[in-house]
């Protein structure tokens, strides 16, 4: 025999040999009794090989920690949030019956070859079943719901404001909301491995203005209060609700400001409530009372910043927190109060309602080169007319005032560049003309015969 074909031979001989004793070696590991759970399977890291199911069931029971000590934790890995729902808050429950239907597919079947194979297969690679939680999902939610309003944060947008005499700028930061489809998700998922640490979803909110937006602003450009009266609640709601949404407004260099765009609608179900108005000469009630004090409040800041007022229109009557000429109305789309950005910086306002005034106050950079800016005003006043008419309800010589009537004026407004003290330009800003009202008095019937 040639020394090839006696090599070919040993060889075979020893693989044989080699796949008796696997063979042997996997029957004496498996021997015993059929039905127990094979060697090699855990459940939640603790062994149950060599046990029946339900003897598995048991151990896991005794040996795992009770329900009402397990938490589930939740982690945003981006911000570093973390929140935990404890278990009995979502009715959980070990899912033993599901387990030991698991642990019955490594049962003990006999030994041909396809169960040698899955004897050596644990053996390479043990299998690591999952204990699932059974679980109420709506609570489940709820909980999520309420880990997502803990969370919540609005993103705040940087700002100007002054400290200690000097203008600052204060970043802005970012905002977050939790994703509650995805982390509730993914907290199912984890619930039926047996997990209870959760890596939330979220989204960080990016604030709509940032400390680049503001650069170049360091100067106070202009500030100007009117008083409102405070008693007066739903006068004084509209215009603390309009302040703020004018609060934080930056105009970038050639921008124009318009208050009906930045406002929006003057409605119920925009929050504004019903206060007086005046409307074809008369006062009336209409939501949205009060916001024309926003709109003069922020007039008399724009022409003190030396801005570029586009359009502005006067009241039909003068109004009581500023002198005739100095105020501005706005009506739904026909009527706004617009100004440019007339500088090389960004312009940013700032509105603020207390108690009883309204104040705006405008920054930007220091256009101006230390010059102040002063209104001034030419006020003719138009006495009212006074109407005398007879009234047979009265008695003879008594006179009763039907209408105190009120002063008009035109007036001329002009705004006043100085520098060092002196007048460097002096411009004509608005002529207004504000109709008197005539005073009527009533009067009783004179005495028959009697002339005229």
């Amino acid at each position: 025999m040639s020394l090839f074909k006696k090599t070919v031979l040993l060889s075979l001989f020893l693989l044989v040999q080699s796949a008796i004793c696997v063979f042997g070696a996997a029957a004496f590991l498996e021997t015993g009794y059929s039905g127990v759970i094979r060697h090699g399977v855990t459940v939640n890291g603790i062994p149950v090989g060599g046990l029946t199911p339900a003897q598995a069931a048991r151990k896991l029971e005794n040996t795992l920690p009770g329900p009402d000590k397990i938490k589930l934790r939740f982690t945003d890995a981006g911000t570093g949030k973390t929140a935990a729902i404890a278990l009995p808050e979502i009715n959980g429950k070990y899912d033993f019956p599901a387990a030991t239907e698991e642990m019955t597919k490594y049962c003990k079947k006999g030994l041909d070859f396809s169960q040698l194979i899955s004897v050596l297969r644990l053996r390479a690679a043990p299998a690591e079943l999952a204990l699932k939680i059974t679980y109420d999902d709506e609570q489940l939610k709820q909980n999520i719901k309420l880990i997502g309003e803990t969370w919540k944060e609005q993103p705040q947008n940087a700002l100007v404001k002054i400290s200690n005499q000097k203008v600052l700028v204060v970043p802005e930061t970012n905002g977050y909301r939790l994703d509650f489809e995805n982390t509730w998700k993914k907290t199912r998922l984890a619930l039926a491995r047996g997990v209870f640490n959760i890596s939330a979803s979220g989204q960080i909110l990016q604030p709509e203005i940032t400390v680049s937006d503001l650069k170049g602003i360091d100067t106070l450009l202009a500030e100007f209060t009117t008083a409102y009266d405070g008693s007066a609640e739903n006068r004084a709601h509209n215009i603390a609700l309009a302040g703020a949404a004018v609060n934080g407004s930056v105009l970038k260099p050639g921008e124009i400001f318009s208050l009906n765009r930045c406002l929006g609608p003057r409605l119920a179900n925009t929050g504004y409530l019903k206060a007086p108005v005046i409307t074809n000469n008369r006062l009336a009630l209409d939501f949205g009372g009060g916001i024309c004090q926003v709109a003069t409040t922020l007039y008399n800041a724009a022409l003190l910043a030396d801005l570029e007022v586009i359009e502005r229109f006067p009241h039909s009557q003068p109004v009581n927190y500023v002198p005739p000429g100095r105020d501005a109305t706005i009506s739904n789309d026909h009527l706004d109060l617009k100004f440019a950005n007339n500088t090389a910086a960004p312009v940013y306002i700032a509105g603020r309602a207390d108690a009883a005034t309204f104040t705006v106050r405008i920054f930007g950079g220091d256009k101006n080169n230390r010059r102040t800016v002063r209104i001034e005003s030419e006020k003719q006043l138009i006495a009212p007319k006074v109407i005398v008419m007879r009234d047979d309800t009265l008695q003879e010589g008594e006179t009763r005032v039907i209408n105190p009537g009120k002063a008009g004026y035109q007036v001329k407004v002009y705004r006043e560049v100085l520098k060092e003290g002196r007048v460097v330009s002096k411009t004509l800003i608005s002529e207004d003309y504000y109709r008197p009202t005539n005073k009527i008095i009533h009067v009783g019937p004179k005495p028959e015969g009697v002339e005229k």
